[in-house]
């Protein structure tokens, strides 16, 4: 009886392990870092708190709204990649998003979301957290 408890304690270990590597936590923190750009918490005087994201340049933008492709999009991924950046909503689910609009060899528009577009690449947000993963460069 022992050895079961000893291996389902250990079982959960790896496990909670495993998930806190996979897990993001907040994917907007996660671009905003692997952007190279830094982040501050802020308080407003009714003790609403927000994070804003501080690009290279000074300039400071809200970090949900840098995800979504809303502002600082010189210093989006889809820029770094030679890419324009739109914001687009999903008129269902009513939530917008960023995608990356390239041009292919052929002259074609491409929209590709952001996400997608960072692992046809070779990169992604999950575990960048923890990495403190620094800013990729084409």
């Amino acid at each position: 009886m022992r050895r079961l408890e000893l291996t389902a304690i250990a079982l959960l270990s790896i496990t909670s392990l495993w998930a806190q590597q996979t897990y993001m936590r907040n994917p907007a923190t996660a671009y905003a870092k692997f952007m190279g750009c830094s982040t501050q918490y802020r308080v407003d005087s009714l003790g609403n708190q927000s994070i804003v994201c501080i690009m290279p340049d000074s300039s400071e933008c809200d970090e949900w709204a840098f995800f979504r492709g809303l502002c600082g999009t010189r210093f989006s991924y889809c820029e770094t990649k030679g890419c324009g950046t739109e914001n687009i909503t999903d008129t269902i689910k009513g939530v917008s998003f960023a995608v990356c609009v390239c041009i292919d060899s052929a002259g074609n528009k491409q929209k590709i979301p952001l996400i997608n577009f960072m692992e046809m690449n070779g990169d992604t947000l999950i575990g960048q957290q923890k990495n403190n993963h620094k800013k990729r460069r084409p």
